[in-house]
């Protein structure tokens, strides 16, 4: 197998574990297989959330503009609120795409430097 074969099967498991999670805080959640510039899509009494899901064993990864740009605009679309949701260093964290900083084409994804402006799982679903 390639290697972004196996960078996909992380992506994905990623996907369906933030998905069970999700769904145990009782939120509906649907999961957009494909590169619609969103992965999973959870609701819960009026709360609607679009997630771009990415997984890495790195401190670091980039996230194209363009797929910001589909998180973006899809979310706007439907009226959810977007974040980018990153297992990154063992923590899921999610991420407001609206705080990030374009460097080029990109957005860089650094853990020390995201981590102050991301929010935890218990901050995302409201909990103490």
């Amino acid at each position: 197998m390639g290697r972004g074969n196996s960078k996909y099967r992380k992506g994905t498991k990623f996907e369906w574990e933030l998905k069970r999670i999700l769904e145990r805080e009782g939120f509906a959640v649907v999961r957009s297989a494909g590169s619609h510039g969103v992965d999973l899509i959870a609701g819960r009494k009026g709360e609607i959330y679009a997630f771009e899901c990415k997984s890495t064993s790195k401190e670091s990864f980039y996230i194209s503009k363009e797929n910001i740009l589909k998180l973006l605009i899809f979310s706007e679309t439907f009226g959810a609120r977007p974040y980018i949701a990153i297992k990154i260093k063992r923590d899921i964290l999610f991420i407001d795409p609206y705080l990030l900083k374009l460097e080029g084409k990109n957005y860089l994804i650094d853990y020390y430097k995201i981590f102050p402006i991301a929010l935890s799982f218990k901050e995302l679903v409201g909990k103490k």
